[in-house]
């Protein structure tokens, strides 16, 4: 296989890789937006009996079963903002109790989440190091009037690998996967498991239940944008294609 194939097939996986990656990051972006429809998980997981529940039970704060869900979607929404912004404002969201404003999250948490943020960070340049490497490909194929590899195969590409891992997360379990990319993500010094007990963050989102269906939304999303944005690219770059022919 000569230099020139095998440099032909590394970009082409580059480029559909960071076409993932920035599907991935575009749908976060936008999903973040509408704080990922929490508003209707809520309804829907009937977060509200959860809050009622473990809320009265909490060891270290008090009145938080009182809160109603306008609160809690707010709550969240300060949350989301908080992570996309470096963790900054964590430590302000508070809620009413007996004529006080009692923080929300007890330290442990705050860390937590700020490990969030960091990790969100890194991603984000990560994401923003792919969409270059696409750029360069996009530019090096237009100078050598070089095809883009077919929306066709990297969907099927697509399919396979998504449906590998979410083959693969079934076979071990979702809720098993989903601990094990806690414990390689964040510092181990750091809590980031909480029972409802102990967590008024936990409690609100109703944890890990919540993020199952916040994960479908980011995969559903990032794979439809991943057709949409190939598609789009593929359109425009077959045009110039031909302008310069």
């Amino acid at each position: 296989m000569s230099i020139k194939i095998v440099f032909s097939k590394i970009t082409n996986m580059l480029y559909s890789f960071g076409m993932l990656i920035s599907a991935l990051f575009i749908t976060w972006c936008l999903l973040s937006r509408v704080d990922f429809f929490y508003p209707s998980l809520h309804q829907w997981l009937d977060i509200q009996s959860t809050v009622t529940e473990f809320g009265a039970e909490n060891k270290y704060k008090k009145g938080f079963e009182k809160t109603t869900y306008p609160q809690h979607v707010q709550y969240f929404s300060d949350i989301v903002i908080a992570i996309n912004n470096d963790g900054k404002g964590l430590n302000d969201i508070t809620y009413p109790y007996n004529g006080r404003n009692i923080n929300l999250l007890r330290k442990p948490e705050v860390l937590h989440l700020e490990d969030v943020a960091r990790l969100l960070n890194g991603l984000t340049y990560f994401s923003y190091a792919m969409m270059l490497v696409m750029l360069l490909i996009l530019i090096h194929r237009y100078r050598y009037k070089i095809e883009l590899p077919s929306v066709k195969a990297q969907v099927v590409q697509l399919i396979v690998l998504v449906g590998t891992l979410t083959a693969v997360s079934g076979i071990i379990g979702f809720k098993a996967v989903f601990y094990w990319l806690h414990q390689v993500s964040f510092p181990a010094e750091n809590e980031w498991f909480f029972y409802y007990q102990d967590s008024l963050m936990t409690t609100m989102m109703q944890a890990p239940t919540l993020f199952g269906p916040i994960s479908a939304f980011i995969v559903v999303g990032a794979c439809l944008l991943f057709v949409v944005l190939n598609l789009l690219i593929t359109a425009g770059y077959k045009r110039l294609l031909i302008q310069k022919i």
